[in-house]
């Protein structure tokens, strides 16, 4: 196999096998509405999504993204709420966040597990979080990055694969989707730092991104790009 062959294949293998390995819990999620589900799309229409207005910067970035994933799947964003003013929700936020807080007050979340974990997250139902509220789906992470980890998880359970820009990794459209209720979380990562190394970074990927976003060095917009992969 010559150099050129090598590099084929080592683009094929990233390509396809990367969208695959990234997800923590496959075949948790459904088309099929069903009373033993949580509903996360109903007829093209998402649920919405709470977060503590006040919680981290990279946290509401990750959920501006999850409610735009939204859109990639059904057409139509997810609402993002500061209140909880609907009956159903997916709750977005940190173990400093004012809702989570209240739920594990109030005896509604356990989040032992997350305690003095690095990165962690829990993504679990929690039946009337609030009053006039029927059920949440959760998730919580054991600091920011936690967080983050586990609202990209979601993303990745409607369909939305990491590489959906990087690698055209088609996005399928759904009417309807659900999640099992359970307790799912991926530990602890096996490294502390994660980052990515991009090859040839001259002239190669300068002259690429000065093509596409129109900078010599890249903007705010080609880095958004690039930490929202980290999340593999």
């Amino acid at each position: 196999m010559n150099r050129k062959q090598l590099l084929l294949l080592c683009a094929l293998w990233m390509s396809i096998a990367f969208p695959v390995l990234a997800i923590d819990h496959p075949g948790i999620t459904t088309n099929t509405l069903r009373s033993g589900a949580f509903t996360l799309l109903q007829d093209a229409k998402p649920t919405p999504i709470l977060m503590d207005a006040a919680d981290q910067k990279g946290i509401n970035i990750a959920v501006t993204n999850l409610a735009e994933d939204f859109r990639r799947v059904s057409g139509t964003q997810a609402e993002v709420l500061s209140t909880p003013r609907t009956n159903r929700f997916i709750l977005v936020g940190s173990l400093e966040s004012k809702y989570i807080q209240q739920l594990v007050k109030n005896d509604k979340l356990d989040v032992k597990m997350l305690q003095g974990k690095n990165e962690q997250y829990l993504i679990t139902c929690v039946k009337q979080p609030f009053e006039d509220v029927e059920e949440a789906l959760v998730i919580v992470g054991s600091d920011r990055r936690g967080t983050i980890y586990g609202t990209y998880e979601l993303s990745e359970q409607i369909g939305v694969s990491p590489w959906y820009w990087w690698a055209d990794v088609p996005v399928v459209k759904q009417q309807n989707l659900a999640i099992e209720r359970g307790n799912y979380t991926a530990g602890e990562p096996a490294v502390k730092y994660r980052g990515l190394f991009f090859n040839d970074e001259a002239p190669c990927l300068t002259n690429w991104v000065k093509q596409a976003f129109g900078t010599n060095y890249g903007g705010h917009e080609f880095y958004a790009k690039c930490f929202e992969l980290i999340r593999v």
